[in-house]
């Protein structure tokens, strides 16, 4: 079974490293921007467009998603990695869960297709990740949260035990969600903000302080 990164920015030298610390070397990259065939990301060569994997089938590859993401106030930044991945997964095209040696994972957390756990994150008993979801460097999602498809917890962002985080969502690196409190669809919280109050779908959060968009 061959494994093709998505994408060839700089989160896919992330997810390659992960990978390589469970001795795992992805076949191929691919992306989108035919100027970047013929070149290398950590070592491994970028192969074609993204329609190169169509040539092969759902029983030959598995897939990782290596595309990031950028937020704003306005947007979580997340559609982009939310389309590649839904893109493929409708295919039927398997996206493998993705975690680097050093992260540490309960053993009864559930993780979506697609779920990404970076260096030295912590997932804690009873969490569970929906499909896609990114937890980044050391990243901690605490006992009984309930992190939804496609969000991206971001370095050293904290979610204390029972948090829920709806899809698409965006919590900033460094950020702190107290306990038990919801942050919506679609919302940023961002980076260093320490999050006292439950945030709408849709919004921005800075410290306890939830704006409109």
């Amino acid at each position: 079974m061959s494994l093709i990164v998505l994408c060839a920015g700089g989160h896919a030298r992330v997810v390659i490293e992960a990978l390589r610390s469970r001795c795992i070397r992805p076949a191929a990259v691919v992306d989108r921007d035919t100027a970047l065939v013929g070149g290398l990301v950590s070592g491994v060569p970028i192969t074609g467009p993204d329609e190169d994997v169509l040539k092969m089938s759902v029983g030959q590859v598995e897939l990782v998603n290596g595309l990031g993401n950028r937020a704003s106030r306005a947007d979580s930044g997340l559609s982009g990695r939310r389309e590649l991945f839904g893109r493929f997964a409708a295919l039927g095209y398997r996206f493998p869960v993705i975690s680097h040696v050093p992260a540490t994972i309960a053993s009864d957390a559930t993780l979506g297709d697609g779920a990404q756990v970076m260096a030295g994150a912590v997932v804690q008993p009873a969490a569970r990740l929906g499909r896609n979801v990114l937890v980044n460097t050391r990243a901690v999602v605490e006992h009984d949260c309930i992190v939804g498809d496609h969000t991206h917890v971001a370095p050293g962002a904290v979610l204390c035990g029972g948090v829920s985080i709806g899809e698409g969502a965006h919590i900033g690196a460094g950020a702190v969600i107290l306990g038990r409190l919801s942050v919506g669809a679609g919302a940023v919280v961002a980076a260093g903000a320490v999050v006292a109050r439950n945030v709408g779908a849709g919004t921005f959060a800075g410290g306890d302080r939830i704006g409109s968009r």
